[in-house]
């Protein structure tokens, strides 16, 4: 496939050859496949050469050349890969197999960007059964909080896999030239808990593409765009909406995931068929146009969140929002002004603040006005700036 070469005028920083690593080569199934396929694209756009390594089986929807790894892959095969293309660099997003992050550390100058916290939490959320965070730093320990806080499943042997590969992945902490980057200061803080030097880590806020629809708002329309996974909430805003029925109101659902039979099963119990819209899993364009088209986009993870792309699209769309605090939400909502922050995480609190939006119009026009004026500090060649300076340092570091 052919690298596009179109360049921002007045950009005067060297061209840098970059590898990223990946699960997929496709916008599918969450934020981060989202965000490397389109990280190829804008670094691409801003003059510099991209590559992607990529372990699933699934179709490549990327516009650079692309390297496939499958699970069984040797450190041989990834080897050649990589002097194939030759990167300055190489940016690791995820890795199905923890000792490519040694192998990667090796060959070139190396980055990883952690999107979530299975990196250094086995149940990737840090939270007990009551939504109260935890601070504690991995160990061996996390194998009894598990059942005392409640923070890990309920099969042993699925808490005892995710305690082993999150003990894997802790490798990262002795690889010292390894430059960590992260969304959000709440990323940071996780990392700092564990033990991780702060001069190796890099902040780098997400982004979101500018609008190519033109807003066309559809009054009472809700948007919520999530993977249907517990934690995701989902079902809790069901549960809330079932407490709005004297409002007019549509919601469409975007996204899928394991839980969407038992969500329609719900949305029915609810009395809720006529209202609630499953749409299953759309094209980025095709969510541009649903954006457009809502007046309030909802995010009810109950989870406190590594970042939030939902968050930064909406702001994009000059969409009001309605979300739970903490975490990394509260470093992109600004409660009562780009939309509402939550704090207790219950059906009624979260309907309440919907009903606030959608009984007053006029408010929600002007909270959508201040989320697009907001946007600009996360547009993309805001990111691809902060990245090319983590780029830069990685390199420094390497040497």
């Amino acid at each position: 496939m052919a690298v596009l070469t179109c360049r921002h005028p007045g950009r005067h920083r060297p061209a840098v050859r970059v590898l990223l690593i990946n699960d997929s080569a496709r916008p599918h199934n969450g934020g981060m496949n989202r965000v490397v396929v389109e990280t190829c694209d804008w670094l691409a756009r801003a003059g510099h050469t991209v590559g992607l390594v990529y372990q699933d089986e699934g179709p490549v929807e990327v516009t650079c050349p692309t390297f496939a790894l499958p699970e069984g892959g040797t450190p041989e095969a990834f080897r050649a890969q990589v002097e194939s293309f030759q990167p300055d660099v190489i940016q690791i997003h995820y890795v199905r197999r923890p000792g490519l992050l040694t192998e990667a550390a090796a060959l070139r100058p190396s980055c990883v960007f952690l999107h979530d916290q299975t990196w250094f939490c086995p149940s990737g959320d840090r939270m007990d059964r009551w939504f109260n965070p935890c601070h504690r730093p991995h160990s061996a320990q996390c194998l009894f909080w598990n059942y005392a806080q409640g923070c890990g499943g309920k099969h042993p042997v699925g808490n005892w896999q995710r305690w082993r590969r999150t003990e894997a992945l802790s490798v990262l902490k002795t690889l010292d030239r390894v430059r960590l980057q992260v969304a959000s200061r709440f990323m940071q803080q996780g990392l700092e808990e564990n033990g991780y030097q702060t001069s190796r880590v890099d902040l780098v806020p997400l982004f979101a593409d500018p609008p190519v629809v033109p807003a066309q708002t559809e009054p009472g329309l809700l948007l919520l765009p999530s993977r249907l996974a517990p934690g995701k909430g989902v079902d809790l805003a069901l549960r809330a909406m079932a407490g709005l029925k004297d409002v007019p109101w549509k919601l469409v659902i975007a996204g899928h995931g394991n839980q969407r039979g038992e969500l329609q099963r719900e949305s029915a119990a609810l009395g809720l068929t006529d209202r609630v819209t499953f749409l299953g899993e759309i094209s980025p364009t095709e969510l541009h146009g649903w954006y457009a088209r809502a007046q309030l986009v909802l995010f009810p993870v109950i989870r406190r969140e590594p970042f939030g792309l939902i968050g930064v699209e909406a702001m994009a769309h000059g969409r009001p929002i309605v979300a739970f605090q903490g975490g990394a939400v509260d470093e992109w909502l600004t409660p009562g002004v780009t939309g509402l922050g939550v704090v207790e995480r219950t059906p009624a609190a979260f309907g309440a603040a919907v009903r606030t939006l959608l009984t007053a119009p006029e408010r929600c026009r002007e909270m959508g006005t201040a989320a697009r004026q907001h946007y600009a500090q996360f547009h993309p060649t805001a990111y691809v700036e902060r990245l090319l300076e983590s780029f830069r340092r990685t390199q420094a570091g390497a040497r």
